[in-house]
């Protein structure tokens, strides 16, 4: 595994996974009660932090910036992390990375960076392994993600689920272009995902490498904010 996870770190930041979890006091996303990583409490807490990071990019305080924005990018973000690594190593290595075993360390004084418990390899039809252990609603990460944010705030299940399927197509997008020998599969990967209605994910290709939302993440809404290049906002600008 540790071979695996050094080779998709070096695609970029989005791909890191850290091998081990000794000597932190982690939270794994596999649990959502208290500690655990996906509880609302603990996702509260990273709502908050991205609220004050937001602030500060643009000379603000963390209160400039609406609940719901920070929690739709915050959401996108983890949604990123996850899906990139998982689809890098199945599809690069045949190896299935377990999103119910990535941990996040809620003291960290930095950006948000992802260990797993992970020793051994598992291999196995990467499609479904990624709907079971992130996409489904009921067992995945993202969906139970989902659910706690939620529970939390008012935010738009319809809206999370387009950041699912935005961060989908930049996860394979940038696989693909780090990795050209792997873009058809990782481009057929994401088309099957995309599919299938037990993801729930919504947003389409419009061509190869152009991917368009059916709805808006709200970064728009930030102070000084603008549009994404898959903004459905945008969809009349070409």
């Amino acid at each position: 595994m540790a071979t695996v996870l050094a080779d998709v770190g070096r695609i970029n930041m989005m791909f890191t996974v850290q091998e081990g979890t000794c000597g932190h006091d982690l939270r794994c996303l596999g649990t959502d009660g208290d500690p655990g990583g996906l509880s609302p409490g603990a996702l509260a807490a990273e709502v908050e932090r991205t609220r004050t990071q937001l602030g500060a990019q643009f000379g603000k305080d963390g209160s400039a910036v609406e609940w719901r924005v920070a929690a739709s990018l915050f959401h996108q973000s983890l949604a990123n992390r996850i899906l990139s690594p998982v689809i890098a190593a199945a599809l690069c290595h045949g190896v299935l990375l377990d999103a119910r075993r990535l941990y996040w360390d809620p003291d960290r004084a930095g950006g948000l960076v992802l260990h797993t418990d992970q020793e051994h390899t598992v291999t196995g039809p990467a499609a479904d392994w990624i709907e079971k252990t992130v996409l489904d609603p009921r067992s995945g990460v993202m969906g139970r993600a989902e659910h706690a944010l939620t529970r939390v705030g008012r935010i738009a299940p319809g809206l999370l689920r387009g950041n699912v399927g935005s961060a989908l197509a930049g996860a394979v997008g940038a696989l693909a272009r780090a990795r050209p020998t792997h873009r058809a599969r990782a481009e057929a990967l994401a088309d099957d995902l995309l599919s299938r209605p037990g993801t729930g994910l919504s947003g389409t290709f419009t061509d190869p490498t152009g991917f368009r939302r059916t709805t808006c993440c709200l970064y728009y809404r930030l102070p000084g904010g603008g549009t994404c290049g898959d903004c459905v906002l945008r969809t009349h600008d070409r």
